[in-house]
């Protein structure tokens, strides 16, 4: 199996954010599926590399990243150092990020050999957070032929009360505690 790592930009304030990809060399074109991480999320997290290699190994080049803003860094890619870039982030940016990487492929501009990827094959897969925003970038791009959600959020408006909203509004920050790294992350009201 051929596992590449490698470092893209935003479209905001050129922020680096990590993306890998991994097939397995047969000689012949394999659709594309990127895999967008969900909300607190991180491409490495969980089980997100054992899922990859093995839709790799079934005949798929399977590509993961991590939101730009999402808290991590290319330098610490599952720590929660950069609270700031979490607080700042929406669904505006990320719906970028998924662009950029999106363009990134469908220019061959990988370290793939075009007779191993079939970039007019190309799916999306999200889970949890990672899953609607997957929704709403296949509604915008008719790149996206297949999308594949995994305890996708179903409704945005929903995610959070409306008593949680008016005192974020009010406030101009929430802090939603991680139950892992037991940290008190920013979301500034311009989410909402």
């Amino acid at each position: 199996m051929i596992k590449k790592e490698l470092v893209l930009n935003s479209k905001h304030n050129n922020r680096p954010f990590g993306v890998d990809y991994r097939y397995k060399s047969t000689d012949g074109q394999k659709p594309v599926i990127l895999f967008i991480h969900g909300f607190k999320g991180f491409k490495d997290a969980m089980h997100f590399n054992v899922i990859a290699d093995v839709i790799a190994e079934a005949g798929f080049v399977y590509v993961k990243m991590n939101l730009s803003h999402n808290g991590v860094t290319p330098e610490h890619p599952q720590d929660f150092v950069d609270l700031e870039a979490f607080g700042n982030n929406n669904f505006s940016i990320e719906l970028d990020d998924i662009g950029v990487v999106m363009d990134h492929i469908c220019n061959h501009q990988l370290e793939i050999p075009e007779k191993e990827i079939d970039v007019s094959r190309f799916y999306l897969a999200g889970h949890s957070r990672g899953g609607a925003v997957s929704i709403l970038r296949a509604c915008e791009d008719t790149r996206v032929k297949r999308l594949v959600t995994w305890a996708a959020v179903a409704d945005l408006e929903a995610f959070w009360s409306p008593d949680f909203v008016k005192e974020w509004r009010e406030k101009g920050v929430q802090y939603i505690k991680n139950a892992r790294t037991h940290q008190d992350m920013p979301l500034y009201s311009q989410m909402v």
